[in-house]
């Protein structure tokens, strides 16, 4: 017997349908989006990008590619200079007017502000956190008299925020915003109505807002000005002076009135493949049907603003809608919210169709990159990726499409994107499946990595340039662009440097390759001529992980770059590993300057502290010590004993009340360190990290 648990979803259909074509040649044409003039421009876009999803499924059936086939039985180069303002730690005791320099959040593009969870504020002087649910305003200089100033509570829980003139805009998670959604709305949020009693009182589905506060920073203390809600999940933001942009992914909320695949394999016993076709033949008539008979607000996501103390809803921005070709792009929407943060100037989103996954941003285009999920299903024998430039503006909240196209393969993260004299360069990591039509089997993917060029050329993004493949079977674990260089590491057992010269974006040459023991998960430069790493060491025979490294690459020449430099941290991770935001260089010249980053160690017993090194290009890296919150720590937990009425030990704590104060971020600010934990932030000189100057807590 057939049976509907054999039957999954699109996206596995797509990986193992038959494909027979190649993945080079795309058109840019193809990729393009399509700008909906009105309302009804909308809807049938959603239309027909539904209808093609319910196409995909039902072939897949009748071409016996549904995962499983029917079971067993059957068928700008940032400078990177991290938002600091360069000078030498200089202690003063802490007086004057204000410090002489300080570190900011590590941003890819030096003038294209980034959000995160602790920013410095006032020329040094203020210090804001967000932690729970709480936004909190520090005095920070002088360094010794460092201390809370005031805090703000925030909806949901706060994500990460901007600081800049006088406001700050918090963006934080939010759930069952009553006033836009009652409960109509959750049948692709969370729980279908259908398969479940919906209580007295209406649907409560742990739907998922943005919501947007805009903070006044005040001498009484931070006031919220206002708030908006967008209903979706944020993915990532940047601020170009007033303005900021935060990208949200939403859901298309399929109408409960569209019948699912499954449904018409429910409790129905279907001998042959040729009788479950027949079924999902039936499926698609009728789902088609009814796709055709919804209205474009039973799809769309809301979003509102509260004024007067109550939560108004908006209208949705037609005009700034756009759609690829029909079945292209997963599920979903991705929204580009507009934001004056000084201003009450009416907010702008754009909305493209399908959910984008790597934001990149400089002061002249913001590039999103939208997987394609529907290559398999178009006869492509390899994934690849949408690429859309729009155009941001510093005075208007609008943010303005202007072309796509598509690159093989997939984007690792922001740092393979970069754009430089209007030409994109992007590094990619291209799987490829094949299927033995002779055996009937399908050969082991194979990985291929390229880095692209793509210039705007009459409203497409075309790819004038690319290298050959690089690596095969490893995939990209990092990328840094360089003016006119690129370097990329790949990681299977090794880990190979690639520099690349992008001078000439028609005829991009491989320079040279430099293969060492594991991986760098972030590049970070050093001066002109290297490359400051932090990544993993692995054994390259027996692949043992040894820790967490700290590397120097002399790039100098980068036809030969050299190892100059390698340390052990130690064994644990740092949240630097995979966000940027946590990795802060204090930069004292061209070569060399202070770093600091969070570590949890597992050395002996699980630690957690804020890693400080010395960095010279020259001199290589020096450990100058780590500071731990561990004192912050208050046993304020309930008397609690072991089965058998043994108290918990001490070393429990942490256990027993769900509590650590684990350091997430540091900070320069003049000579000293500014570290911030779940517990509170404590103050050092940098020359002597045995003994805080100044802690506050929240």
């Amino acid at each position: 017997m057939y049976g509907r648990r054999q039957l999954v979803g699109l996206g596995l259909v797509l990986i193992l349908a038959s494909c027979n074509d190649s993945s080079s040649g795309f058109s840019a044409a193809e990729g393009a989006l399509q700008q909906a003039q009105d309302c009804g421009d909308v809807l049938e876009s959603i239309h027909a990008d539904a209808i093609a999803k319910i196409d995909f499924q039902a072939r897949a059936v009748e071409d016996g590619t549904y995962y499983g086939g029917f079971g067993d039985e059957g068928v700008d180069g940032g400078g990177g200079t991290g938002g600091a303002v360069p000078a030498a730690p200089t202690a003063d005791g802490g007086g004057g007017d204000g410090p002489r320099g300080f570190s900011d959040t590590n941003r890819q593009v030096a003038d294209v502000d980034e959000a995160d969870i602790v920013k410095v504020g006032d020329e040094g002087r203020k210090l804001y956190v967000i932690r729970g649910n709480g936004f909190y305003e520090f005095d920070s200089w002088p360094a010794a008299e460092t201390a809370r100033a005031a805090d703000l509570q925030i909806e949901g829980s706060p994500i990460e925020m901007f600081v800049a003139d006088g406001r700050a805009v918090v963006f934080s998670a939010v759930y069952d915003i009553r006033e836009l959604d009652d409960g109509d709305l959750c049948g692709s949020g969370g729980f279908d109505p259908r398969l479940v009693d919906v209580p007295e009182g209406g649907l409560t589905c742990g739907r998922s807002f943005v919501k947007i506060t805009v903070i006044a920073l005040e001498s009484e203390g931070p006031r919220a000005v206002r708030e908006v809600y967008v209903d979706g999940f944020y993915t990532s933001s940047r601020r170009h002076d007033d303005m900021v942009r935060a990208v949200v992914q939403s859901h298309l909320h399929q109408p409960t009135s569209v019948p699912e695949l499954w449904e018409y394999y429910e409790g129905r016993q279907y001998e042959t493949r040729q009788e479950a076709i027949e079924i999902a033949q039936e499926w698609a008539r009728a789902a088609k049907a009814a796709i055709r008979e919804t209205s474009l607000e039973q799809w769309l996501p809301v979003w509102g603003e509260r004024v007067d103390g109550e939560i108004v809803e908006r209208e949705v921005q037609c005009e700034d809608f756009y759609s690829p070709a029909p079945g292209i792009t997963d599920y979903g929407l991705t929204q580009i919210v507009g934001i004056d943060a000084t201003e009450d100037d009416p907010i702008r989103i754009a909305s493209i169709l399908g959910w984008a996954s790597v934001v990149y941003s400089n002061r002249a285009s913001m590039v999103l990159a939208q997987p394609d999920w529907s290559w398999a299903t178009r006869g492509i024998e390899s994934d690849r990726t949408a690429v859309h430039r729009f155009a941001v503006s510093f005075e208007e909240e609008r943010t303005r499409y202007q072309g796509s196209g598509f690159v093989a393969g997939m984007v690792e993260d922001q740092f393979s994107i970069d754009e430089r004299d209007g030409v994109i360069r992007i590094a990619t990591t291209r799987t490829t499946w094949s299927h033995n039509d002779n055996l009937d089997v399908w050969i082991p993917p194979v990985t291929h990595n390229f880095v692209s060029a793509m210039r705007l050329s009459e409203g497409a993004l075309q790819v004038v340039g690319s290298t050959p493949p690089l690596a095969e079977g490893e995939r990209i674990f990092s990328a840094r662009f360089l003016g006119d260089l690129g370097y990329i590491v790949t990681f299977r057992q090794v880990d190979p440097l690639f520099a690349i010269d992008l001078s000439n974006p028609e005829e991009l040459k491989v320079l040279s390759e430099l293969k060492i023991p594991g991986f760098s998960d972030y590049m970070h430069p050093l001066g002109p001529d290297h490359l400051l790493t932090i990544g993993r060491d692995i054994d390259e025979d027996t692949l043992v992980d040894n820790g967490t490294a700290l590397q120097i690459f002399d790039v100098s020449d980068p036809t030969d770059p050299v190892l100059a430099h390698k340390v052990l941290v130690g064994s644990g991770f740092s949240a630097a590993n995979h966000n940027h935001k946590a990795f802060n260089f204090y930069t004292d010249g061209e070569d060399g300057g202070l770093l600091a980053f969070p570590f949890v160690s597992y050395e002996s017993a699980v630690s957690s502290t804020l890693e400080l090194w010395s960095v010279d290009a020259e001199a290589g890296m020096s450990r100058l010590g780590a500071v731990d919150h561990s004192s912050l720590i208050t046993n304020d937990c309930p008397d609690w004993t072991a089965p058998g009425g043994v108290p918990f030990e001490p070393l429990l704590f942490e256990q027993a009340c769900g509590y650590e104060p684990q350091i997430s971020r540091g900070v320069f600010i003049d000579a000293y360190i500014y570290s911030i934990s779940h517990g509170g932030v404590m103050v050092h000189e940098v020359a002597d990290l045995t003994t805080a100057i100044a802690t506050a807590g929240y």
